[in-house]
């Protein structure tokens, strides 16, 4: 298979027939060139797994296909959506994609090929769309300023009860004064931060668990793009005039909202003046930060010196990166790639049908109710007959339900005529038919004299705690505090 190597996707929106390539970041040699698709719009590649590639069209309501090892389209498929593509984003086990269309989010089922929802909350057209990394949740922000928050499953399962859950975001934030151009989510699901930057000038960080703003940071200029490492303790951005700028979160401010100045920024220089830096990402490492820009430039940098290490000409305006580790051994001819993916995908959403189900596989057997705590009695020296008394001792002391318990009815009616005792005192008889059934052996009886010993002294001491407190309570004068400091401690 050879080493693994970290690839770089590149689309460009250029007149070549090449809609994005693939080279290797070490050595700037291409891998693979996926043709025949068009420009691809900003916000728009992804990729299943490393199998296959998908990009939209930015001119036609189109969706192309690669197999991540052709150049060529996969011929069966053809994807037409119902305008043309604004944003586009794929769960990470690929099984659910939404659309940006306009101000309208559009769901489909990539295995089914189902619409499933559309979601209408945003005033002005969707820029940008990404899921957080367990794919239970998903973001969409526009040109209105709005970062919506939304439920995967609510949205492609809207309750039935009339309800208008389904269509609502969880969370919405309306902090962005402009257009917001590109955002970034952390790791950990539902915990996670949500990183966003506005034309605005601003580079805003979300808690996505209670929904909050945790920071809002100015910067001199607008910001076009952004990206975090893995550890979150840095945060990239890329602005209107060609720069890219780096805030560490490890030494935050304490107030909500910091301005950020000019002199102060730490600045990644070497990008075309005036030229906007429209796409940002980082090496697995974190150690090289790529960056792409309308300059048809692709700049390889070092994070710690901000030196400018290689320089990858393009042929046009850059509008997508990605980094991925593989082995150039996919990229053969000879390798075939499952297609998880039905061959079109509806333009209306799909009814429910009475066919319609889940599978699930269980591989253990679990109880119907709470399993009760059981002793294992094998290394005691005990008969059958002794197994037996105390397993019931063990169900009674437990509060189990007579069904679960297995006493002989005529051995537990002649327990309790014996006794005279309440149901609730059967565990005191079968703990006295224990006592009887080893009243030959020494040191049984050595301990069942020394529990009682104890239980009658403790008696005694309740007494005479009693009626000293009695004593005292008469004649008006309570205990001293030291005694009663003792009484305590008693």
């Amino acid at each position: 298979m050879g080493d693994a190597v970290e690839a770089l996707f590149v689309s460009a929106c250029s007149e070549e027939n090449t809609t994005c390539s693939v080279q290797d970041l070490r050595t700037g040699t291409d891998l693979m060139k996926y043709k025949g698709g068009g420009n691809a719009q900003h916000h728009s590649l992804a990729m299943i797994g490393l199998n296959y590639v998908l990009a939209a069209n930015t001119i036609k309501p189109l969706l192309h296909v690669w197999p991540i090892n052709k150049q060529e389209q996969m011929s069966s498929l053809r994807f037409v959506l119902p305008g043309k593509a604004n944003a586009m984003a794929l769960t990470p086990d690929g099984a659910y994609l939404v659309v940006g269309i306009q101000e309208s989010i559009y769901i489909w089922h990539m295995s089914t090929g189902r619409m499933l929802n559309t979601l209408s909350k945003h005033y002005q057209a969707i820029t940008c769309l990404r899921f957080t990394d367990n794919g239970e949740r998903f973001v969409s922000a526009g040109k209105d300023g709005a970062v919506l928050v939304w439920d995967l499953t609510f949205s492609v399962a809207p309750l039935d009860n009339g309800s208008q859950e389904g269509s609502e975001p969880l969370y919405s934030f309306n902090d962005h004064g402009l257009a917001v151009t590109d955002l970034h989510t952390g790791i950990g699901g539902i915990r996670s931060y949500l990183y966003t930057v506005s034309l605005d000038r601003c580079c805003k960080v979300y808690d996505l668990n209670g929904g909050i703003m945790l920071l809002s940071i100015v910067f001199p200029i607008a910001l076009h793009s952004v990206v975090v490492n893995r550890m979150e303790t840095s945060i990239y951005v890329g602005s209107a005039e060609g720069k890219s700028f780096v805030f560490h979160n490890w030494r935050a401010p304490r107030m909500k909202e910091y301005h950020l100045e000019e002199d102060d920024a730490q600045a990644f220089i070497g990008h075309t003046v005036g030229k906007p830096i429209t796409s940002l990402a980082l090496t697995m490492n974190a150690q090289l930060l790529v960056s792409g820009g309308e300059d048809k430039q692709v700049c390889v940098w070092d994070v710690t010196s901000r030196q400018l290490m290689k320089s990858i000409p393009q042929n046009g305006v850059i509008t997508n990166l990605r980094i991925r580790l593989l082995s150039p051994a996919i990229f053969q001819p000879q390798h075939k790639q499952p297609q998880l993916f039905a061959n079109s995908l509806k333009r209306m959403i799909t009814p429910p049908d009475a066919n319609d189900y889940i599978e699930l596989l269980v591989t253990n057997e679990y109880p119907k109710a709470r399993a009760k705590p059981k002793l294992n009695f094998d290394s005691c020296n005990l008969g059958p007959e002794d197994k037996k008394i105390l397993q019931k001792m063990q169900h009674v002391n437990l509060g189990a339900d007579d069904d679960d318990i297995e006493f002989d009815e005529e051995a537990l009616k002649s327990t309790r005529q014996s006794s005279k005792v309440k149901d609730k005192d059967v565990a005191l008889a079968v703990e006295e038919d224990f006592h009887k059934a080893h009243s030959n052996d020494p040191a049984v009886q050595k301990l069942i004299a020394e529990n009682r010993r104890l239980k009658k002294k403790n008696e005694e001491v309740l007494q005479t705690m009693a009626k000293y407190l009695v004593d005292h309570s008469e004649s008006g004068k309570g205990p001293p505090q030291r005694n009663r400091k003792k009484a305590r401690k008693n």
